[in-house]
């Protein structure tokens, strides 16, 4: 009885570490989303970056593949409950914008 206790709360341990993660992760991708596209503000080089992240929504039809990889895991994203991949409109138009101006400042 006492094993199956036992195993019981490391289990709870678990979920509830489970839990702190995915808030951990989900915080960070919502951060990350906002953040992101004006890093190169600091530092130009990050349009290498902008061109895989830019790549990737265009080879995988506008889906984030980090928020795919969020929903095999967790079963949901930080979008919300469901299958929510798709990249807003209106983010996608300002990572290309940003994009632009980053390599037409490197141009220059």
């Amino acid at each position: 009885m006492m094993k199956i206790i036992k195993t019981l709360l490391q289990l709870r341990y678990l979920i509830s570490y489970k839990n702190i993660l995915k808030n951990i992760i989900f915080k960070l991708h919502w951060l990350g989303m906002h953040i992101v596209p004006f890093l190169w503000l600091l530092n130009s080089n990050i349009v290498y970056f902008y061109l895989i992240v830019i790549l990737s929504w265009k080879l995988n039809e506008n889906k984030c593949l980090l928020t795919q990889i969020e929903y095999y895991y967790f079963n949901e994203t930080f979008l919300g409950k469901g299958k929510k991949f798709y990249v807003p409109k209106k983010h996608r138009y300002i990572m290309y914008f940003n994009f632009l101006i980053n390599i037409l400042i490197k141009l220059l």
